[in-house]
C-alpha cells in the first residue's frame, strides 16, 4: 500500500508537474499539510498506489525539504476530501467550492471513482458525493442527506 501521502486541500494547492494548481493558496508548513492516513482516511485500500505524483523535483526546486514528497494527484485529493467529509463524516466540504477548482480538476474521473467504489459496496453515500461535484449547487442536493 501507500503508506502517508499529501492529500486534501494541501495537494489542491501544490503545483503538480504539467499541471496548474486548482487552488491559489499556499501549501503552509508541513506540520499543517493534510496527510492520509495520518489527519485524512489513507484511500490506499481502493487506489493502491495509483493517482500518486512524486514532488521530489519539484520541492528540490523550490529548496525545501519536506518529510513527505508523495501527493494524490487532483482528482484523488478531491475524493478523498469526498470520502472523509460526505462518507466518513457525514457532512459537506468545508473551505472549497466545486466551481473553485473545475476548470482544472477533471470531476468525471471522480464520479466514474465513485460509481466503481459505490457499485463494489465500498461507498454508502456515493450520491452525495456526486451531487457535491455539482458546480452549479452542490449544497442544496447534498442536504437531502443530511437533514
Amino acid at each position: 500500500m501507500a503508506g502517508s501521502y499529501i492529500t486534501g486541500l494541501t495537494a489542491l494547492c501544490i503545483p503538480h508537474p504539467g499541471r496548474h494548481k486548482p487552488l491559489w493558496h499556499h501549501f503552509g508548513p508541513p506540520d499543517r499539510w493534510q496527510i492520509a492516513g495520518a489527519d485524512y482516511p489513507d484511500t490506499s485500500f481502493l487506489f493502491g498506489n495509483r493517482e500518486l505524483v512524486d514532488l521530489t523535483e519539484t520541492f528540490a526546486l523550490w529548496g525545501i525539504e519536506p518529510p513527505l514528497c508523495v501527493s494524490a494527484s487532483y482528482e484523488r485529493a478531491v475524493f478523498d476530501l469526498l470520502f472523509f467529509y460526505v462518507e466518513k463524516e457525514g457532512r459537506v466540504v468545508p473551505n472549497v467550492q466545486p466551481s473553485d477548482i473545475d476548470d482544472v480538476v477533471d470531476f468525471q474521473i471522480v464520479v466514474d471513482w465513485i460509481k466503481q467504489w459505490e457499485q463494489a459496496g465500498q461507498l454508502q453515500r456515493g450520491q452525495s458525493m456526486r451531487d457535491w461535484l455539482n458546480p452549479k449547487n452542490p449544497w442544496v442536493a447534498m442536504q437531502k442527506d443530511y437533514l
